[in-house]
């Protein structure tokens, strides 16, 4: 027993595997200075931190060495723990495992074949590309100009494929593979649902005569960017997805508050009232609701001329900028 061959794991902050020693012995000595059994490069480890050792029952029991930072198990400081295949020990800023030869793996998992993410990538680009094209040409309302489109369609392309080359620079660095075509397809298939959303935003509003539907459609915009986050998150790795939906909503929520209440500033600050108007025209044909009648329109005319010759002979505040005139 005491010349059983154990493995001492150094595991990530994700709990894989990122080293591996082996190591024999009654006692097997692990810290930073060279002559322990296992070296450890962490700062906050000290020169001889820890010892592992067998009981009388041959169990495992790691022993702290009377360091500063001693050594800890789900958080808490202990001076002494009994050890089996699972149990994860912190000492300084590196967490560790020992594993006997006799611990069972796991059976092996059956090598999948993923599909290329590429076609459906490509598919999503060119219908959001088409999408985009559509709305241009339905808002049109003067000469249609073939460059204008082309910018338009480039900008967006530009854009998705810069979008999807970050994601794949941040998942080479946190999982070791760049998974460009799964970026990629996140990225155009998130701004395809975002431009027929905000297709429908346009032609709604102006089909249902509801211009509050164009106003604040940043809304349903943050709520989309938050899923297309999420989605890149998740292809990171599947853990705290609880923590990165979390985040995402938060910072969807922030955007929300920041550009409503840009909006509101902008509203005060000019001394307009805070009625929506329809900012893009659509073709009449899209008109679902009927229009208003001639004598509607001249009766909430004459009310409006009634309310500005009242405000007209009122006294402006003092210090207002027409005090001069």
């Amino acid at each position: 027993m005491d010349d059983e061959v154990i493995w001492i794991e150094i595991l990530a902050r994700q709990r894989e595997t990122v080293a591996r020693q082996r190591a024999n012995g009654p006692l097997i000595a692990i810290g930073r200075a060279y002559d322990n059994d296992i070296v450890l490069d962490d700062p906050h480890v000290a020169a001889h931190h820890l010892r592992l050792s067998r009981g009388e029952d041959g169990r495992w029991i790691a022993e702290d060495l009377g360091t500063l930072n001693g050594l800890r198990v789900a958080g808490a400081r202990r001076d002494r723990v009994v050890l089996d295949g699972d149990t994860i020990v912190q000492i300084g800023r590196t967490d560790i495992r020992l594993r006997s030869c006799a611990y069972a793996v796991p059976p092996e998992l059956p090598l999948l074949r993923t599909r290329p993410r590429w076609p459906a990538a490509l598919v999503c680009l060119i219908a959001m590309l088409g999408v985009s094209l559509l709305q241009s040409w339905l808002g049109e309302t003067g000469e249609s100009k073939l460059v204008s489109y082309l910018t338009a369609l480039l900008v967006l392309a530009i854009m998705t494929v810069a979008w999807a080359s970050v994601w794949s620079v941040i998942s080479r660095i946190f999982t070791g593979y760049a998974q460009y075509g799964r970026h990629l397809f996140i990225a155009s298939a998130g701004l395809l649902v975002y431009t027929i959303y905000d297709l429908l935003t346009d032609v709604g509003a102006f089909a249902l005569s509801l211009p509050v539907l164009m106003t604040y459609g940043f809304v349903g915009a943050w709520l989309v960017f938050a899923i297309v986050c999420f989605a890149h998150l998740r292809a990171l790795g599947p853990t705290r997805l609880v923590l990165k939906a979390v985040c995402v909503l938060l910072l969807a929520g922030m955007g929300v508050a920041l550009q409503g209440l840009k909006m509101s500033d902008g509203r005060s600050s000019s001394g307009q009232p805070t009625i929506a108007v329809l900012q893009k025209l659509q073709p009449p044909a899209s008109r679902l609701v009927s229009p208003q009648t001639q004598s509607a329109f001249f009766a909430g005319a004459a009310s409006l001329e009634a309310s500005l010759d009242k405000a007209r002979t009122e006294e402006l505040p003092s210090g207002s900028d027409n005090d001069d005139d």
